[in-house]
């Protein structure tokens, strides 16, 4: 399967809190697409906003990835309102100028330009990459 493809099959994909949101969404990505392996969602990044930030900024994976300043293709991006305390989980696609693959509640999986993404929600992203 191509990556098009890939991307199309995710397309409008539904969103699930315990079994398919952001971080099985970016987790799915970044091994088919990029051959990386993220830690196992962790029903703690599911329930509670607040334990999901505490979990993403101090999880022992996070050592083995490195904040960058400008997005590159398969960046994994964390958002939130608070560095260092994100909730939201994507990835960064080269496509189209750039856009960020997740998904949420009400629309399910999405491709959305990073400045939008971030002013709809007001959160601050953080694009990181393996060390």
């Amino acid at each position: 399967m191509t990556r098009a493809e890939f991307l199309r099959s995710l397309r409008g994909r539904a969103y699930d809190r315990e079994a398919f949101n952001c971080w099985h969404l970016a987790s799915l990505v970044q091994a088919t697409l990029f051959g990386r392996l993220l830690p196992v969602a962790d029903p703690a990044l599911v329930a509670d906003t607040r334990e999901r930030a505490r979990v993403l900024a101090g999880h022992p994976a996070r050592a083995a990835w490195r904040e960058i300043a400008a997005p590159v293709d398969g960046a994994l991006v964390l958002m939130g309102k608070v560095p260092g305390a994100e909730t939201h989980a994507g990835t960064w696609l080269a496509e189209d100028g750039g856009l960020i693959l997740h998904t949420d509640e009400p629309h399910g999986v999405a491709l959305d330009p990073p400045l939008e993404l971030a002013a709809a929600h007001r959160w601050r992203l953080t694009y990181l990459i393996p060390v």
